[in-house]
């Protein structure tokens, strides 16, 4: 004997919250959400750039499909494009006395553009479900490939990135000077005056960017008659980076931020809402109470 079920008050409003939800998802195909916040999306792109791969690996990457950051699983995106091109080798020759570049015969760089739904923080690029930075490492993976690369590029399309306008923590000022040695020209547009840049590590914010400065790079090596001797390294640049920010004095020494240490000499990893790279403090030019 079959009985018939008849709706009630419950059934109805079961119905309603269903419908509710779906379109709630609809709503929500174009946020992503990051710390329990949705967020607004728009295209934007990174490149990674991948050396001395084997030719048949860009073969392997097609527009459209599907990459993914190879270390976690985390969806970046979908090709946008994939450039091939012989690998340059810049290398000092002891016979010539100075750097050479030449290509490989073997070997190959792959820049693969990856285009995902993204947005931006005071702070970080997010695209998919990844934070690229220019010059941080990337390690990609795709429908037939794996490969550790490089961040090189950023392009928003048009989206203009949030501003971040913290000025840090404490009761001095300080304008200092880090150096980032050996960079290639394509990176150089990572760092604008007017970014702000935090140490990875801890966090701090360290300050924002008040000039930036190249110089040509240039390596101690031997000379044919084996003679020490300054030799320019070509397409290679030295960056020194001025920052202004907020410090703690304490018994030994400063602090930015109150949290990461400004000593001369020292090592430091710092990133900015697009850049990330190891450097050293070359300089600190003042230390005051702020005004």
């Amino acid at each position: 004997m079959k009985i018939k079920r008849k709706f009630n008050v419950v059934d109805v409003v079961l119905l309603v919250l269903a419908a509710l939800a779906a379109v709630g998802v609809l709503a929500l195909r174009n946020r992503v959400t990051g710390e329990g916040i949705a967020h607004e999306t728009t295209p934007m792109r990174c490149t990674v750039e991948m050396t001395w791969a084997p030719a048949d690996m860009a073969n392997q990457m097609q527009v459209g499909d599907d990459v993914y950051r190879s270390t976690d699983g985390k969806y970046i995106g979908k090709v946008a494009s994939v450039r091939c091109v012989p690998h340059i080798e810049n290398t000092y020759s002891a016979t010539e006395g100075r750097f050479i570049r030449y290509e490989s015969e073997d070997g190959y760089d792959i820049y693969l553009t990856v285009e995902g739904d993204g947005y931006t923080t005071g702070r970080d690029i997010i695209i998919g479900e990844v934070k690229p930075k220019v010059c941080g490492e990337m390690a990609v993976k795709g429908r037939g490939f794996a490969r550790i690369g490089y961040v090189v590029g950023l392009d928003f399309m048009g989206t203009e990135p949030e501003k971040d306008d913290n000025v840090g923590a404490g009761e001095l000022e300080a304008v200092y000077t880090v150096q980032l040695l050996d960079m290639r020209e394509m990176l150089l547009d990572g760092i604008q005056v007017g970014d702000r840049f935090y140490e990875k590590t801890s966090g701090a914010l360290m300050g924002e960017v008040i000039d930036v400065r190249t110089e040509e790079h240039v390596e101690t090596v031997l000379s044919p008659d084996g003679e020490a001797i300054r030799a320019m390294k070509e397409n290679s640049w030295d960056v020194y980076v001025k920052l202004k920010g907020r410090a703690v004095g304490k018994a030994d020494g400063y602090y930015l931020d109150g949290g990461t240490e400004l000593k001369v000499g020292a090592s430091v990893t710092m990133n900015s809402q697009r850049f990330e790279r190891t450097g050293t403090y070359y300089s600190l030019e003042s230390i005051e109470a702020v005004k």
